[in-house]
């Protein structure tokens, strides 16, 4: 029997080869955060025949598209849509070497697909709802001097494309977001529920005294000894973190030196320090702070850290994930779906989760390893259409029975307001 939703799914279908088609060249053309100016062309060529009740541009490359005018229910599809630096990726631009190795362009593709079954479809508009396509740029947290750069133009407030549209008020009229993201898993499979670490972007310069390293060491003060001695002194302090926190630390050297033959004088270090909770994280940081800071003194050097804030801890909304696992299971072998569960990694739609109930799905159809070169798109069906259909059909039922949804959007507990966020967490 035909339903109303499937309406939904057979636009989607119907425009399945233009979704495709949509993707992989995206996929061909990347560009990094704040970069995405191509990539926003193509975007507003897909959605240029619908017909807008708002439009707005936010964070430089981002925007906000909203069909409908009801006040029953807004919801916002979220995508990212930038690339990540992966050198040796064959579709890496030439620029920045910038790459669609965590498959960003597929998000898009799917929030396209749902965006475009709402607008030709109009059950939104029966159901007296809005729907709104929220294109969101620079969630890969890289490129640092060209973000620090825009920050002291004042062209964003922060580095992520997230926290700027937070700041700018994209959020503040959305009751529920909608949300996606690809994971490594074979097959056909469909994740909700699934929790994120929050983290602190760090920059260390260990500072010394350069001599002759053959001749005369003992005048120097060696900076690279006293970097590699604050790594290690961080080792020794894991046995300090909870198991709980799920505490990630992992650096590495930008500079290590000028030339072999002398003293190095002055050494950069960069790391995320991640974790599960704010706590956890302003913890963590601050014991790792210590530990270069000390580090470097005991070897007569000095140690001088930017801490950039990160990614908050996610806040996703587990309530509504019911929703979504009936949905999928339109379209994916129960067994192959899974709710609950965590990943360490971290994501600026963490963010909007402190303050707007968020559900996001992972979905399979990838092939090769997240952020390296070897990252492709292995079932088009899998990493182009059938999130948008799980999504489509989930949007409409929560539309449909109102009265439900806000029952259970009233169980959302923000973990704070935005100045409350702009002020402890940005920091600005």
């Amino acid at each position: 029997m035909i339903t109303t939703k499937d309406k939904l799914y057979q636009i989607i279908e119907k425009n399945k080869n233009k979704l495709i088609d949509f993707g992989n060249e995206v996929f061909k053309n990347p560009e990094l955060g704040y970069k995405e100016t191509n990539t926003k062309k193509l975007i507003k060529e897909f959605i240029k025949d619908i017909e807008l009740s708002e439009y707005k541009e936010y964070a430089i490359t981002g925007m906000k598209a909203t069909i409908g005018s009801g006040d029953k229910l807004h919801i916002g599809l979220l995508c990212d849509m930038d690339a990540t630096p992966t050198v040796n990726h064959p579709y890496a631009n030439k620029d920045d070497n910038g790459a669609h190795a965590c498959g960003h362009n597929s998000q898009m593709t799917i929030m396209l697909g749902v965006f475009k079954a709402f607008a030709e479809s109009k059950l939104h508009e029966e159901l007296d709802c809005k729907v709104s396509l929220i294109t969101a740029p620079a969630e890969e947290f890289v490129d640092f001097q060209y973000r620090l750069n825009l920050v002291k133009e004042g062209k964003i407030k922060a580095f992520s494309g997230k926290q700027n549209l937070i700041l700018e008020g994209a959020f503040d009229d959305v009751d529920i977001v909608l949300a996606s993201h690809g994971n490594g898993m074979e097959g056909h499979v469909i994740e909700t529920d699934v929790s994120n670490n929050g983290f602190t972007a760090k920059t260390a310069y260990f500072k010394g005294k350069a001599a002759h390293a053959g001749a005369y060491p003992e005048k120097g003060r060696n900076a690279l000894n006293a970097a590699v001695h604050a790594i290690s002194g961080v080792g020794l302090l894991r046995e300090t973190f909870k198991d709980d926190d799920h505490v990630r630390f992992h650096p590495i050297i930008k500079k290590g030196g000028d030339a072999v033959n002398a003293v190095p004088e002055e050494v950069v270090v960069e790391t995320y320090v991640r974790a599960a909770s704010i706590e956890a994280v302003f913890d963590a940081n601050k014991k790792i702070d210590d530990a270069f800071i000390y580090s470097a003194k005991a070897l007569r050097c000095d140690c001088e850290i930017e801490n950039i804030p990160g990614y908050m801890p996610s806040n996703y909304f587990s309530p509504m994930k019911d929703v979504i696992i009936e949905n999928a299971e339109n379209f994916v072998d129960k067994k192959n779906i899974y709710s609950g569960g965590k990943t360490f990694a971290s994501d600026d739609l963490s963010d909007v989760s402190a303050m707007t109930p968020v559900v996001q799905i992972g979905y399979s159809g990838f092939e090769g390893d997240y952020h390296n070169y070897d990252f492709n798109i292995k079932d088009e069906e899998m990493a182009y259409i059938i999130p948008g259909k799980v999504l489509a059909g989930s949007a409409y039922d929560m539309m449909k029975d109102i009265e439900k949804t806000r029952n259970i959007l009233k169980k959302f507990k923000p973990v704070m307001n935005k100045k409350e966020y702009q002020e402890k967490w940005l920091k600005i």
